[in-house]
């Protein structure tokens, strides 16, 4: 008889070899189909669209790249390029009405095609030497351009949209780059599929590039049956924590006599947004700036992990085995761990583009040294850069510099986060078994959360905010 301690929510059905052999067999195929689409349907409105694409691919695998290729833009094309806001220069219109955004993404994509056939052409030149640095630099130098037009002209507003679009692009196409000497990466025309895949993940690739999508594909029927039966699992655990996200939301931050399941009880805890900035004549007391700051970070925590599960639960069905973006961040013994655990392809996008490069070019002698500063580069100055990027609106309105000195606030978080996570790494590189069952499970943990409960009162996106608020609300604290 199982004991308490082997119970699963979701069984492990990818373990029962019955199951496994059912899911090779055309009824098995769709039976799973049917399953995940049902639970699809509670995490999507575009449900039927997505399962239609994963029942072609499904029962066509040898197909798989060319039909990504096909399924990622015709999710565009649906959706009316909406992946792809542009600026209209003040609501003057679009040039070239609903052919603007379709013909913008074209110009991206073949402007980085040259650049990359540049690269691969030209070994030992400048050029290929640190094609990721280059291009990061190129597309900043072309925000500092962009600021200088005339806000309300025609050439504003096709170039903005031409960054804001190569933006959206930009950390795909540094994958594309990093891979490109490998001797079985895929044409650049396949490789355009998995470039904000039908499955999201948009900024942040999901999951990774085509480097790997090679490792994680599943290549006989047994693999395929695995990877979707996992696949099945997170969708109905996204199920599980939407529920969860609902009941908290009610408690949480629920009106009194709102119901949810029949659950009328709520605490009315006031946002984080509304602690921060204060109310000057009436402030909160401490606990409610308390119980503000701690429900913020486990609802974020909750609605985060049901975002990225229900990507990667797509990305598994369509027959690509990838890890999940979170998993038990509650559980890190460490400030490096739970950084890993929370936003796993995020981490990864900052250590493959800064991490790596970092770590192998400089400070080789000090291996110490050579490791901290590799950290910082990733999660402190990647971290920001990534950020900073991301928010090309704010650059737009408020200009290069003045988006920058905004910014500030979220500079400093990626400082403390960089040199936490170094730290971590150097003085708490303990193997968990090493540890007592104490602080393995409780201890530690808890501290881990509680520092980063309270960092994330510098992650807050208003940027009307300046870091003496921050601070100020720091001290309410007390």
């Amino acid at each position: 008889m199982p004991s308490l301690a082997s119970f699963k929510i979701i069984p492990p059905i990818d373990t029962y070899p019955v199951i496994v052999d059912f899911a090779q067999t055309r009824a098995g195929k769709v039976a799973l189909l049917i399953v995940f689409a049902f639970g699809l349907s509670f995490c999507s409105v575009s449900w039927p669209y997505t399962s239609a694409i994963l029942l072609v691919m499904t029962f066509l695998p040898r197909y798989r790249a060319i039909l990504l290729v096909a399924a990622t833009f015709g999710t565009f094309m649906r959706s009316g390029w909406s992946d792809f806001p542009v600026w209209s220069g003040g609501g003057q219109g679009l040039p070239g009405g609903a052919l603007f955004k379709p013909l913008i993404v074209a110009a991206v994509l073949v402007a980085f095609a040259l650049y990359y056939r540049a690269v691969r052409q030209g070994k030992g030149r400048w050029l290929s030497q640190r094609p990721v640095r280059n291009l990061l630099v190129w597309y900043c130098g072309l925000l500092v351009l962009a600021a200088q037009l005339p806000p309300a002209g025609s050439a504003a507003v096709i170039v903005w949209a031409f960054a804001i679009v190569f933006g959206k692009y930009l950390w795909f196409f540094n994958y594309a780059l990093l891979d490109r000497n490998a001797k079985d990466t895929a044409p650049l025309a396949l490789q355009t599929g998995h470039f904000i895949p039908f499955w999201g993940g948009y900024n942040t690739p999901f999951p990774k590039g085509a480097a790997y999508l090679r490792k994680i594909e599943a290549r006989t029927p047994a693999q395929l049956a695995v990877c979707q039966l996992k696949g099945i699992k997170l969708i109905y655990w996204t199920v599980v924590l939407l529920l969860l996200q609902r009941v908290l939301r009610q408690i949480l931050y629920g009106h009194p006599g709102d119901s949810f399941l029949g659950i009328d009880v709520s605490l009315a805890i006031p946002s984080l947004s509304d602690v921060l900035h204060g109310r000057p004549d009436d402030p909160y007391p401490w606990h409610i700036n308390w119980l503000a700051l701690t429900a913020n970070f486990f609802y974020k925590l909750v609605a985060f992990s049901v975002w990225g599960h229900g990507i990667v639960a797509v990305c598994r069905m369509a027959g690509y085995n990838a890890l999940r973006n979170t998993c038990n961040p509650l559980r890190s013994a460490t400030i490096a761990e739970f950084w890993n655990r929370y936003y796993y392809y995020f981490k990864e996008l900052l250590v493959d583009n800064f991490f790596y490069p970092a770590f192998l070019r400089y400070w080789k002698n000090r291996p110490r040294l050579r490791l901290f500063f590799a950290t910082m580069s990733a999660a402190g100055f990647g971290n920001v850069l990534y950020h900073f990027l991301r928010d090309i609106h704010e650059i737009i309105n408020r200009g290069p510099w003045d988006a920058l000195v905004s910014f500030h606030v979220y500079m400093f978080y990626g400082v403390v986060l960089g040199a936490a996570i170094g730290l971590s790494q150097l003085f708490e590189n303990k193997k968990r078994q090493d540890m007592s069952w104490l602080k393995r499970n409780l201890i530690n943990p808890f501290c881990v959360i509680a520092f980063y409960c309270v960092l994330s009162i510098f992650d807050d996106p208003d940027r009307n905010l300046t870091i003496l608020d921050n601070f100020a609300f720091v001290l309410r604290l007390l």
